[in-house]
């Protein structure tokens, strides 16, 4: 099953922190090659997958909106791309989607040739 939400781009692509937190992973993962985890101020952990460079460390207190990795293509994927999942406070996978709509973030899905 794949948990999360996969944004395509390009490689060094900037990546920004969902939410205010402290950094608690920031390395090598299995199957992410390089990942950061952010232990949000709400209690969630945010995951940040399949990074190039990481722009942060253990221990750093990040803002909503600060860039804290890159784009890239490491570990089982099949393409340049972030992959992020949202964990609740218990580390239960949730689907991103209505979390980040609680944050203002509204996720869509372009239709390539619609109606051609």
């Amino acid at each position: 099953m794949h948990y999360g939400v996969d944004f395509a781009d390009a490689i060094g692509t900037p990546i920004h922190s969902v939410e205010n937190g402290t950094v608690i992973d920031a390395g090598p993962a299995s199957g992410f090659g390089l990942w950061v985890r952010v232990k949000q101020d709400d209690g969630t952990t945010a995951v940040y997958g399949h990074v190039n460079d990481i722009l942060t460390h253990v221990g750093q207190r990040v803002n909503a909106g600060d860039v804290i990795a890159t784009v890239g293509n490491r570990g089982n994927s099949t393409g340049p791309h972030l992959h992020l999942e949202i964990w609740d406070p218990s580390d239960v996978k949730i689907d991103p989607a209505p979390y980040l709509a609680s944050k203002g973030v509204v996720l869509s899905q372009q239709s390539w040739g619609a109606g051609e």
